[in-house]
């Protein structure tokens, strides 16, 4: 955690980390609701999905373009 925190990519990641989960936490109310998307995915699906999408890309990005241990 030491060398994530001493770079600028390092906190951005972070940062993207703890609002995809703030914002997953923030929208859990509304995923009750029963909203089926596209004939067959249902809400808290598809916000899983968007939340695991967001997670990947972030960490994607970090370790291939910003990784400090190359």
């Amino acid at each position: 955690m030491r060398e994530i925190m001493n770079h600028r990519p390092g906190k951005i990641f972070l940062l993207v980390l703890l609002l995809a989960t703030l914002s997953l936490l923030a929208t859990t109310p509304f995923l009750t609701i029963p909203v089926v998307l596209v004939g067959w995915i249902t809400l808290p699906f598809a916000a899983g999905i968007a939340f695991i999408l967001v997670w990947l890309m972030a960490y994607l990005i970090y370790f291939f373009r910003y990784w400090p241990f190359r």
